[in-house]
């Protein structure tokens, strides 16, 4: 038999001379590596990103694991790769490698040889009261026993119809889609940069879905530089690099996710800067993302370096209060479409923003925790449960001092605490001062006389005055909405380093 075995969920099959194998001893250590994983993970990860992998193949001695789709395969990979890697070769007595891959992305190979690894599995409400038999699939639930809880609406596809667009992201959702509809744009290089959670990896894949609907026979290439380094090391390893070469350099539109990943690798970093010249020299573009702009980046040689310095760059910033709340509102409407009593008010939205620090990615974590809370869906969420819910992602929440408010205002708008503290009626002082005043109200919890004296030894009305004019303009002023939103990280980031 050669070294290439196939599954599908009824059977295992195998490539070339290989004869159909009866016992299933790979499917025996995917349910022990299962099991495993779900001891370790939190209940809410396992059902939504690992109860749906299918082991598919063993292929040139390395295990074949499917994610459903690009979405599910980028957090699997983002996440809990390493994990299942690890596992697996705990389980394995022969520690094969483990490989993911997107089915929706998968070769030809093994699409020809396998059939849809989901094709057969029964809808949960379908298995309720059925009994008999032994399940043949890899997933499926055991008979006898519940089926494992999968949330009844999946996640939004990442296209430009579900990214909630903004003051922070505007100019680099604009340039994705003209990259996409083949617009000029004078350089053949992007880079999109911005701290992660910011909605970078959306975009990309927003792009691509984009631009294949404008043109069918466009070669669209989506890779992270994890995937890039993997695959560069396994050529390496092989001493033959000339697949990856050929997958990159037919692109029309090369994408690159996480490039601050390749830094302090000069080979892969070398092997990189080749393919992306290729790419352009054929007449295509190459659009990369990275936490820091190209002046910000470290670990490139001076050649990539200048390379990404010729770019066309654009930043995303985090989200401001209006579009974290968009964030919330329209996960919440997607998911109540298939549960109806999943209904979040304007109250629990505030809530839930003003709870969760992170960006835009945290935002979206909270309300599928949230929906397992409300028992996937079944109940209306509660006040409660989004408290619970704040504690277990943000831990005991540390409030900040006044005084650490008036540093994060000072830091954002390059004032001193003279300034916030003068008379002076200059808007370029007012205005911080004002917005520190509303947070001041917001978030350390002081009185108003309180507050009052740490401004200048101000009377109460005056911070109220200031409290109830941001509130009023933050809805309508996306300027003030944002410099708020800048503030409120300024803040989360000095209490993170300890100051107070």
């Amino acid at each position: 038999m050669d070294r290439n075995t196939f599954f599908d969920s009824a059977s295992e099959v195998a490539s070339g001379n290989s004869k159909k194998i009866e016992k299933r001893p790979g499917q025996a250590i995917w349910q022990a590596v299962r099991a495993h994983l779900r001891d370790i993970l939190t209940e809410t990860d396992f059902i939504r990103w690992v109860a749906d992998l299918k082991l598919i193949a063993e292929v040139d001695g390395k295990i074949v694991i499917a994610a459903r789709d690009r979405l599910s395969y980028d957090r699997v990979v983002a996440d809990h790769r390493h994990a299942i890697q690890r596992i697996w070769r705990e389980h394995d007595e022969g520690r094969r490698d483990v490989r993911l891959v997107c089915w929706k992305d998968a070769e030809d190979a093994l699409r020809a040889i396998t059939e849809d690894p989901w094709a057969d599995v029964v809808p949960a409400a379908a298995l309720a009261g059925s009994g008999g038999g032994d399940d043949g699939g890899d997933n499926g639930p055991v008979v006898g026993a519940a089926p494992l809880p999968r949330p009844a609406s999946g996640a939004p596809e990442m296209t430009f119809d579900t990214l909630v667009t903004g003051p922070s992201n505007e100019k680099a959702v604009a340039l994705a889609q003209r990259v996409a509809d083949g617009l000029p744009l004078g350089t053949q290089l992007f880079v999109i940069a911005g701290l992660q959670g910011t909605g970078k990896t959306h975009m990309l894949h927003a792009l691509r879905h984009r631009a294949a609907l404008q043109n069918s026979a466009a070669t669209i290439v989506y890779l992270t530089a994890e995937e890039f380094l993997s695959a560069y090391t396994d050529g390496v390893k092989a001493r033959d690099t000339s697949g990856l070469k050929k997958r990159l350099r037919a692109a029309h539109i090369l994408l690159i996710d996480d490039l601050h990943r390749v830094s302090g690798k000069p080979g892969t970093e070398t092997e990189l800067f080749q393919n992306i010249r290729e790419v352009i020299a054929q007449g295509g573009n190459v659009v990369l993302a990275a936490d820091k702009p190209p002046g910000e980046l470290a670990g490139f040689s001076p050649r990539m370096m200048s390379e990404l310095k010729g770019a066309t760059t654009v930043e995303v910033e985090l989200p401001d209060l209006a579009m974290r709340r968009e964030i919330i509102r329209r996960l919440a409407e997607h998911i109540r479409a298939d549960n109806p009593a999943f209904e979040l008010d304007d109250e629990l939205v505030d809530r839930i923003q003003a709870g969760i620090r992170g960006p835009g990615r945290e935002l979206t974590g909270a309300v599928w925790n949230l929906f397992t809370e409300a028992t996937f869906g079944a109940v209306k969420p509660t006040l409660d449960m989004v408290e619970r819910i704040i504690r277990r992602m943000e831990g005991e929440i540390r409030l900040p001092s006044i005084e650490l408010v008036k540093k994060a205002t000072m830091k954002v708008f390059n004032i001193s605490k003279a300034d916030l503290e003068s008379p002076s009626k200059a808007r370029a002082v007012v205005y911080p001062r004002q917005i520190a005043m509303y947070l001041c109200r917001e978030q350390t919890k002081k009185s108003l006389p309180q507050i009052g004296r740490a401004f200048g030894k101000r009377d109460h009305t005056t911070i109220l005055y200031a409290h109830r004019k941001i509130t009023a303009k933050l809805a309508k002023d996306t300027e003030l909405s944002g410099d708020v939103a800048k503030v409120m990280a300024a803040i989360q980031e000095l209490l993170a380093s300890g100051a107070n």
